[in-house]
C-alpha cells in the first residue's frame, strides 16, 4: 500500500532509535549515576533522579507534532538532533529546591569544553549547555528548569535533556500531561479550561475541588441552555464533533493524536456556512451534517496514505490556479494540509477535486464580496472594478503561498486580509477623486 513519505521517514528513525537502545539506556544508567553522585551534597532535597530513552510512540509524534520532517531530509539527522533522546529528571521535595539543585550543577560544571558546552573536571563525557537562562519559560507560561546535555566523548555523543522539578511542578507536569498535552479530542470553552487549570496550580490544595470544577463545566457544555441555535454554539458544536470523530480514527490509523482543533474551526465554519443552517430549517440541516459524521464514523480512515485529486483543478482565474497549484504540492508533503485536506475530503459529499475547488472558491469569494468594491462603482464601470479585483488577487495569492502554512486559511487572516482590501480600496477612491490615481504606480503588498 503506498503511503505518504513522511511515513517512510518515520519507521526509518523509529528503526534506528530502536536499533541503538540498549547503548541509549546504558548512556542513561551512567546519567543517573553521574547526577546521583554530583548531587549527593543536597541528598536531603533528593526526591528522586530518573531517567528514560525516548518512547517509540513519542518520536512518531513528535517527528510530526515539531514538524521534523521538514527540517532533516534523512533519519540520521532527526535522531542527532533530537534534543530529549534521553530524559533525566532530577525530583526535589520544594520550589526553593529547585534553584538549589541548579546552582549546586552551575558551580560543578564550570570547564568549557571544545563543542562550547561545559562539563565538571572529574568527568569530561557529561557536558551540560549552561549558557542558556535558567529558569527558562514553557509554551504553557510556567517556568522550568531544562538543560540540554550531551553524553559521550566530543564527536560520538548523544543528547539528553536535564530537568528539575519540585514535587509541585511534577505533579503538575502530569495533569497537564494527560489532560491538556494528550487530549487533542476538541473541547468546548477552551478559554475556561486553561483558567481553571491556571487556578489549580496557583492553589494545589484544592486541586481536586478545581479539576472536579472543570470536568462539571466539560459536562455541562453538552447541555443546550436553550433551544435557539445560535450561530456560534453550533459551530462549536459541530467542531466539536469532527474532532472527536478524527481524534478517534487517527489514534486508531497511527496509535497517537495531533492537535487539529483549529482545522475542526476552520471545517465547521465552512461546512456551516455552506450548509447555512442558522437561517434555513437548523434542525434538519443540523441533523442531516451529524448523521453524515455518524456514517464515517463506520469507516476505516487511513492516516498514512497519500491524498489524490481527481484530476488537475485548473480554475477560470490566476489567484485560484495560484492557490491550487501550491495546496497541490502541499496535500502530501505538509503533513497538517494533509490532515486538513484528508478531514474535508471524508466529511464533503463531492469528490476530492469538487471539495478542493469549492474550497479555492470559498476563499476567493471572502475577497471579492462586493461591498469590499462597492465604493468604486462611482467611479469605474463593473468591468474595470473586477480587473482592478484581479489586480489586486493575483499578488495576494502569492504572498499566501509564499507563507504556505496552514494559517492563511485561519479565520483571522481573512479577516486581516480583508481589513487590508478594504484599507486599498479607501485609498484607491481618495486617489480617484484627487485625480491622481495611477494603476501601474500602486503598492498592493509588502514583502
Amino acid at each position: 500500500m503506498e503511503r505518504l513519505p513522511v511515513f517512510e521517514l518515520i519507521d526509518k528513525t523509529v528503526q534506528i532509535l530502536n536499533d541503538n537502545r540498549k547503548m541509549l539506556e546504558t548512556y542513561a544508567d551512567v546519567l543517573q549515576g553521574y547526577f546521583q553522585s554530583a548531587l549527593r551534597a543536597h541528598a536531603e532535597s533528593l526526591v528522586n533522579i530518573s531517567t528514560r530513552v525516548k518512547g517509540e510512540s513519542s518520536l512518531r509524534e513528535k517527528i510530526l507534532r515539531k514538524n521534523l520532517y521538514k527540517r532533516y531530509a534523512y533519519p540520521e539527522g532527526i535522531i542527532q538532533n533530537l534534543s530529549d533522546l534521553i530524559g533525566v529528571r532530577i525530583q526535589c521535595r520544594f520550589l526553593e529546591e529547585e534553584q538549589l539543585l541548579y546552582d549546586c550543577l552551575r558551580s560543578a560544571f564550570t570547564q568549557e569544553c571544545a563543542d562550547g558546552l561545559f562539563c565538571a573536571p572529574e568527568q569530561p563525557n557529561v557536558r551540560l549547555d549552561m549558557r542558556s537562562a535558567q529558569p527558562q519559560q514553557q509554551s504553557n507560561g510556567y517556568a522550568i528548569y531544562r538543560i540540554d546535555g550531551l553524553c559521550g566523548t566530543i564527536g560520538q555523543s548523544v543528547r539528553f535533556e536535564l530537568q528539575i522539578k519540585a514535587l509541585v511542578h511534577v505533579f503538575w507536569a502530569e495533569v497537564e500531561h494527560e489532560i491538556i498535552y494528550k487530549n487533542n479530542s476538541y473541547i468546548l470553552m477552551d478559554a475556561f479550561m486553561k483558567q481553571m487549570l491556571s487556578s489549580a496550580y496557583d492553589n494545589l490544595r484544592s486541586v481536586d475541588r478545581q479539576l472536579y470544577l472543570i470536568y462539571n463545566q466539560i459536562q455541562h457544555q453538552s447541555e443546550p441552555e436553550d433551544s435557539y441555535l445560535k450561530e456560534a454554539s453550533v459551530r462549536a458544536l459541530f467542531a466539536k464533533s469532527i474532532s472527536d470523530l478524527f481524534f478517534h480514527k487517527m489514534h486508531k490509523s497511527l496509535g497517537f493524536t495531533l492537535n487539529f482543533k483549529r482545522s475542526c474551526d476552520i471545517l465547521s465554519r465552512y461546512i456551516l456556512a455552506r450548509q447555512d443552517p442558522i437561517t434555513r430549517q437548523p434542525a434538519q440541516s443540523l441533523m442531516d451534517i451529524f448523521q453524515r459524521i455518524n456514517r464515517i464514523a463506520m469507516a476505516d480512515i487511513d492516516f498514512e496514505a497519500p491524498l489524490l485529486l481527481d484530476e488537475p483543478f485548473r480554475g477560470t482565474e490566476p489567484f485560484l490556479n495560484i492557490l491550487a497549484d501550491h495546496l497541490t504540492e502541499q496535500m502530501n508533503a505538509d503533513y497538517d494540509w494533509n490532515l486538513f485536506f484528508r478531514m474535508l475530503f471524508t466529511l464533503e459529499p463531492g469528490n476530492n477535486l469538487e471539495d478542493f475547488s469549492n474550497l479555492l472558491y470559498m476563499v476567493r469569494d471572502r475577497f471579492c464580496a462586493p461591498d469590499i468594491y462597492a465604493p468604486l462603482g462611482k467611479f469605474w464601470t463593473d468591468e474595470e472594478v473586477e480587473y482592478f479585483k484581479q489586480w489586486l488577487l493575483v499578488p495576494l495569492a502569492h504572498q499566501l503561498v509564499a507563507d504556505g502554512t496552514i494559517q492563511i486559511i485561519y479565520e483571522e487572516t481573512f479577516d486581516t486580509i480583508d481589513a487590508r482590501l478594504r484599507s486599498i480600496v479607501k485609498d484607491t477612491v481618495a486617489a480617484l477623486e484627487a485625480g491622481n490615481f495611477e494603476l501601474t504606480r500602486y503598492t498592493l503588498w509588502k514583502p
